[in-house]
């Protein structure tokens, strides 16, 4: 687990010694969600979610994922402290081979489960759980309030990932 330097605090949950790389950690997938097919709309003042249904693995733990894009929750949990912002990137064994990651800011004062979308463009792609796809960045970062958004601990929208996996 990485903690903050001065308040002992807890950053990022779940993370493994080979997890820690030079610039960034690498996260690890926990769960998929296939997109529902349904309409998403989304104005100044309402937003209407698609949806997504949880999939599992086959026996031997992995995903079978055919060109697409699914919903993704890491093994990871993440508090972002004031003066801070997070970032997830696509590690880039599953960019060479026509997957990506995209995931929103984590802003200043987020708490709760990593999710994105993973986009696979091209061909059958086999993931195992516990595999690392991702890598999370945190940097300084002038911030004028803290998040107040949709999502994180607690939220509605995050009950429907149930408990994150992790050690």
């Amino acid at each position: 687990m990485l903690t903050s330097q001065e308040a002992g605090e807890l950053l990022l949950s779940n993370v493994k010694e080979e997890d820690i790389q030079p610039n960034a950690v690498d996260l690890r997938i926990d769960k998929i969600f296939v997109m529902n097919n349904a309409v998403f709309s989304i104005d100044e003042t309402t937003k209407a979610h698609r949806g997504s249904t949880e999939i599992q693995p086959d026996t031997a733990g992995y995903w079978n994922l055919s060109p697409g894009t699914y919903e993704i929750i890491m093994e990871n949990q993440v508090k972002i402290p004031a003066g801070y912002a997070g970032w997830v990137i696509t590690r880039s064994t599953l960019n060479r081979n026509g997957l990506w990651l995209s995931s929103g800011l984590y802003d200043s004062g987020y708490e709760g489960v990593m999710a994105g979308a993973l986009h696979v463009e091209h061909g059958l792609a086999r993931i195992q759980k516990g595999t690392r796809v991702g890598q999370f960045i945190m940097f300084e970062a002038d911030n004028v309030g803290t998040y107040s958004g949709d999502y994180g601990t607690g939220s509605e929208h995050d009950k429907k990932y149930g408990e994150v996996d992790g050690d």
